[in-house]
């Protein structure tokens, strides 16, 4: 009877283990690209973005969660910092935090964008 009772509660560690596994998703990402003869966009992300109420800019990213979005050889990466606030690449300069005004417009149309295309993944 120990040994069944041990066989069983080893079998069911396995089943959480491989379902907790399952769950965390390691390294899922999607990827977006529409491409015309005057457009090239592309959109990458992985783990969970969060977009503001007003759709304008990027609230949160989970933690080791990033958004790269190109559009005709503009680009930003945006990534989680750990410290809650989201960190911005430019087409591959230095990260940043704030934001200048072209850069929060880009973003701004980015996210619209972006919004539109997953929401055409979603239908």
């Amino acid at each position: 009877m120990r040994a069944l009772n041990k066989k069983l509660q080893l079998a069911v560690l396995a089943l959480i283990i491989l379902g907790t596994v399952a769950a965390c998703d390691f390294g899922k990402s999607t990827t977006i690209v529409n491409k015309t003869d005057n457009l090239y966009q592309k959109i990458k992300y992985s783990g969970k973005v969060v977009f503001t109420g007003d759709g304008k800019s990027i609230e949160y990213i989970s933690n080791d969660g990033y958004l790269e979005y190109e559009k005709n050889g503009r680009s930003f990466k945006a990534e989680d910092t750990g410290k809650g606030k989201v960190a911005y690449e430019f087409n591959g300069d230095s990260k940043v935090t704030s934001l200048s005004d072209e850069q929060k417009q880009f973003v701004s149309e980015a996210v619209k964008e972006i919004m539109k295309a997953r929401g055409h993944l979603r239908k």
